[in-house]
């Protein structure tokens, strides 16, 4: 696959379908062919407009067929598309425009209109609309420019290389077996890259594709058959609790439209009863590992795959690990060129290291057959009072046999420094429930060391990856406002217990 040959390829998937399915469920559908002509017009108003190679075009707008030909259209042109979420606030367009040297903005409703600079998704740009001096960005092997957040939640920019974008989906392909017969649906937004390097993927391959917004994903999912989906755990977890109250009639399979194939997850961990959940179900759910600024790292395959892992490396000879085990990747063509537009946050610095190398903030460690196993991220470790480092993750995986958990987060407390945890029960209503669940709580904590055991826990009644206020932009468990949470309840007096291993109300 190589980006300069996707429209010519694309023109001839006659058969191939692209279908845009909006909030109120209405269908627009296109051949890819269709796709196509539609981003050539596009490329031929932009050069009418003043657009020329290198320069920087905006989009913030949701999903939709527009979406992706402007996408293809700055392609074919040499701009550079810069994307943003759909939810980003632009009260002045012609500031906003100047701040981020765009030469035009894709904009939908409520982003006023009111430079010639701006432009609906279904619109065209005025001939002449690009000023002269509009700002021209030569790198020769800068794909795009996309914003992504970590845990912490804040936004960075990640220049994206094309060569590095080419690399991954040339390897999904062999990995996974790709071909036309496929049909791939998307419900995470399009300014999140990795969405548009399955739309890319689809085009080179002639394999359907369907965009449809995460409000009405579990019915396309059921009506428009995907062979292949990726997504988050919350969105695994749902479906296999729809599931379940279905009362289970049909198979999950046929539940989920008849043609999966395999499905991904990644972004943040998942539930190891979910994934059995699934595969005890006979529909493979496979973990997979990357990051923005590296590309995919590792992943679970059909055909080779490990549960609890997210899989084998996919390239062993660029994977290192420093002493302390955090994952460094040294790769010739890695997705992403560097950082822009950081806004001082000091987690953006060093990542991209002088030698080519590329630290990812993830510890792992590699079993003999060389899957991967993550343990947590190096910004989430728990500092004790004691002085010593803990993972909350790997705390959390302690906990995973527990019956009646439906979500465990591991949390500072905020007096004792030790550790704490957030509760969901399967039950919250079933006080006899919490009971059990303490006094299993007490039996791990036995077979943990001392620093590792969770002495206090605050019951809450939905699970926190379940409430958007929880997560970060990029659908990762924010743990600072988990563990801000933990707080505020226990200073309210909220439901805090703890166990004969010396836990007390008190945290």
């Amino acid at each position: 696959m190589n980006l300069a040959g996707l429209l010519d390829r694309s023109t001839h998937h006659t058969t191939a379908r692209v279908v845009d399915i909006d909030i109120s469920g209405k269908r627009r559908e296109l051949t890819q062919s269709e796709l196509t002509a539609l981003a050539r017009t596009r490329a031929d108003q932009l050069t009418a407009a003043g657009v020329r190679p290198g320069h920087v075009i905006g989009i913030r707008a949701g999903n939709s067929i527009d979406w992706l030909a402007w996408d293809l259209a700055a392609i074919a042109t040499g701009a550079r598309l810069k994307a943003f979420g759909d939810t980003t606030e632009i009260d002045d367009p012609r500031a906003f425009i100047a701040r981020h040297r765009l030469a035009l903005l894709i904009a939908d409703e409520p982003v006023p209109a009111d430079t010639p600079a701006v432009v609906r998704p279904g619109g065209a740009p005025a001939p002449g609309a690009v000023a002269a001096d509009a700002v021209v960005v030569d790198v020769d092997d800068l794909h795009s420019l996309v914003y992504s957040s970590g845990t912490s939640g804040r936004l960075k920019g990640v220049e994206i290389s094309a060569k590095g974008t080419e690399y991954v989906i040339n390897r999904f392909i062999e990995s996974f077996g790709i071909t036309e017969r496929d049909r791939h649906l998307i419900f995470l937004p399009l300014a999140n890259n990795q969405q548009r390097l399955s739309v890319y993927l689809c085009l080179w391959l002639g394999a359907d594709l369907v965009l449809a917004p995460y409000q009405r994903v579990f019915q396309a999912v059921r009506k428009e058959g995907p062979t292949f989906l990726i997504g988050p755990p919350v969105f695994y977890d749902t479906v296999l609790q729809l599931y379940v109250k279905s009362g289970g009639g049909a198979s999950l399979g046929d539940f989920l439209g008849g043609r999966i194939r395999f499905m991904i997850t990644g972004m943040a961990p998942i539930r190891r009863e979910t994934l059995d959940g699934y595969w005890s179900r006979d529909v493979p759910l496979l973990e997979a590992y990357g990051l923005t600024e590296t590309g995919m790292v590792a992943w679970n395959t059909p055909d080779r795959h490990r549960v609890g892992t997210v899989g084998q490396l996919m390239d062993p000879e660029s994977v290192t690990f420093l002493d302390d085990g955090e994952v460094i990747i040294t790769r010739e063509a890695p997705l992403g060129r560097g950082y822009f537009d950081t806004d001082g946050d000091l987690s953006a610095e060093g990542i991209f290291r002088p030698d080519g190398s590329i630290l990812t903030g993830d510890y792992g460690r590699l079993d003999d057959d060389g899957f991967l196993t993550l343990v947590g991220r190096k910004k989430d470790a728990i500092a004790l009072g004691s002085g010593r480092k803990v993972h909350p993750a790997e705390i959390e995986a302690a906990f995973a046999g527990v019956d009646g958990i439906a979500e465990i987060v591991v949390v500072p407390t905020p007096r004792s420094s030790r550790l704490g945890a957030l509760i969901t029960p399967a039950d919250p209503e079933d006080t006899a429930l919490r009971a059990h669940i303490e006094k299993q709580v007490e039996e791990v904590n036995a077979t943990l060391d001392a620093h590792e055991r969770v002495m206090s826990l605050v019951f809450i009644a939905t699970p926190l990856r379940a409430d958007p206020s929880f997560m970060t932009a990029n659908m990762k468990l924010s743990r600072a406002r988990a563990a801000e949470h933990f707080a505020e309840r226990v200073s309210g007096g909220a439901d805090a217990a703890g166990g004969s291993s010396g836990a007390g109300s008190g945290a």
